[in-house]
């Protein structure tokens, strides 16, 4: 099952758009003599969508770890009225201290709650608009119901002052590029104020009239050196005023070019490629994105054109080409305009065109139809990983907690659910192996949520009452000393972890540095120790001891 939703952080829409970029320049680097110029137009348009809709499609294939959003702060730095858990914290001395709740009932299956981050010291320095704490612990008990502990809310703090800084510095160069743009054409709307309709002009019309654009408005002016296409709404064209309009085959060549530009929407797609550039001013590959959508929406026009020519027509087109083109001139984003530029290249293509074959079509739609998904699919939004309670069973030395790998559509209750699996199958378990519950456990979520498997990460916690880890240990070698360090056959632990079980000890002062080996059941299968005098022991204290110096 997909997820689609609009919720995608700018910065990241930007780090997407950007790596898209890189896609297309080496996909055009690749394949630009081989296939249509039609593509990469179309590429291009997607990568646009990209950097300006922030949408997000969770599928299997999607690339983003899972990320809650409150540990991807600096995704927000574009946002200055929305922040997170650990910058609000930060900013009013508010204390967290994760903890779980709850006790073994022996013979009974049970949900452990989660209780999330604690208010305490800064709660009175924070102000009421600035977060709402909910308790709902006693209403869910009250109500029979798992309990789902301390819900934090947060709205509307401080943003930290280099974010800030940031932000302005980004909304400064937005608001230059854009008056830039704006004045541009400003001083060009200025030029073709100066105009004069072509109304009665019979060759004029009636090529307009064969190519069903006889709506089309066409106005000469003295202002421009080169035929253009201006305006979005209701595009006119514009032909300079030194043209030969006695010359029917040139006329047609440059109305047949201009109308095409019209039919295709090339004028919205440069306003969409203006207003990417105006959010994205300091992207260096956005730019050389605009340079390649002009010259490839100017190669596509020309590929769509030649498709009504034969042989000495061709010809023809390429010499209109380069009579109208002007030296200096320099393709736009503003309109759409013979130019000089790189005209070598595009008469080159004029005359070597072939039309396009079978295989060359099917080769087309089967990039574009990649590229689509792949740039749709290929990315998402940060998502909240939650997904069940953590779980256990009295039969069973572990506990168990499902998370999401990915975004999915999980209905309502959807912790409830999970929890209801998973104990379902803790309670069932006659195995007691993690390997086996742990592939039981994703395909009942994958059943229960109609998604696939690999959506879910089953995470094991080794659950152990302190009398019976101590009497595990102490059957390897390992005691308690009277101040509470372990000791290790009569030696002082200087560090101790047992990763498993998730317990850690350590002190400044030991003969030994220990490490519990357990296997996929939990019991301990060795106990490895270091000692003063063996090569990784020495390299671990000259570490500490350069650490201690440092701070």
């Amino acid at each position: 099952m997909l997820r689609f939703g609009m919720n995608m952080p700018l910065l990241l829409m930007m780090i997407y758009g950007s790596n898209l970029i890189g896609v297309v320049l080496a996909i055009r680097a690749l394949l630009k003599k081989r296939m249509p110029k039609f593509v990469f137009p179309v590429l291009w348009a997607l990568v646009m969508v990209r950097f300006l809709v922030p949408f997000s499609l969770s599928t299997p294939i999607s690339v983003l770890p899972g990320a809650d959003m409150r540990e991807n702060s600096w995704l927000q730095f574009f946002s200055p009225g929305f922040g997170n858990i650990d910058s609000y914290a930060e900013s009013t001395g508010v204390q967290q201290d994760s903890i779980y709740s709850g006790t073994r009932d022996p013979g009974h299956s049970q949900t452990l709650s989660e209780t999330v981050p604690q208010m305490e010291d800064g709660k009175e320095r924070a102000e009421s608009s600035m977060a709402v704490v909910e308790e709902a612990h006693d209403a869910a008990q009250g109500r029979g119901e798992p309990s789902t502990g301390v819900h934090l809310m947060q709205y509307g703090f401080r943003m930290p002052e280099w974010r800030l800084l940031l932000f302005t510095i980004w909304l400064g160069g937005m608001a230059a590029v854009a008056g830039v743009l704006i004045w541009q054409k400003f001083c060009y709307s200025q030029k073709l104020k100066n105009r004069l309709l072509i109304e009665h002009n019979e060759t004029v019309n009636g090529i307009l009239r064969g190519m069903g654009m006889g709506h089309v408005l066409v106005f000469t002016n003295d202002e421009i050196a080169s035929p253009l296409v201006c305006g979005l709404v209701s595009p006119r064209i514009y032909l300079p005023t030194r043209m030969d309009f006695q010359n029917k085959e040139l006329l047609s060549h440059v109305l047949a070019h201009e109308c095409m530009h019209i039919k295709r929407r090339d004028n919205w797609m440069k306003a969409a490629m203006l207003l990417v550039l105006c959010v994205n001013w300091f992207n260096p590959l956005v730019w050389i994105m605009s340079k390649f959508l002009s010259a490839d929406l100017e190669a596509a026009c020309d590929g769509a054109v030649l498709q009504y020519y034969q042989g000495d027509e061709r010809k023809s087109y390429a010499a209109s080409l380069l009579a109208m083109a002007v030296t200096g001139n320099r393709t736009t984003l503003l309109y759409s305009a013979f130019s000089r530029t790189e005209v070598e290249r595009r008469i080159k293509n004029v005359l070597a065109y072939k039309r396009m074959s079978v295989m060359a079509m099917l080769l087309s739609v089967l990039l574009l139809g990649s590229s689509m998904v792949a740039f749709a699919a290929g990315c998402r939004a940060p998502f909240s990983e939650d997904l069940s309670s953590f779980c256990f069973s009295s039969n069973l030395r572990w506990g168990v907690r499902a998370t999401l790998s990915r975004d999915i559509v999980s209905g309502e209750k959807a912790r409830e659910r999970a929890d209801n699996v998973i104990l379902d199958i803790l309670k069932a378990d006659t195995t007691k192996d993690p390997q086996i519950l742990e592939e039981q456990i994703k395909a009942g979520l994958a059943e229960e949520f109609g998604v696939e498997k690999g959506a879910f990460i089953i995470d094991f916690s080794l659950l152990l009452e302190e009398e019976e880890r101590n009497a595990e240990y102490e059957s390897w070698g390992l005691t308690r000393g009277e101040d509470g360090f372990f000791l290790y056959k009569g030696e002082r632990v200087r560090t101790f972890a047992d990763e498993v079980l998730g317990f850690w000890q350590s002190t400044e002062e030991g003969a030994a540095d220990v490490r519990i080996q357990r296997d996929r059941f939990g019991y301990i299968i060795s106990v490895s120790a270091l000692h003063q005098g063996d090569e990784e022991y020495d390299r671990r204290t000259r570490e500490i001891e350069r650490n201690r110096s440092i701070w």
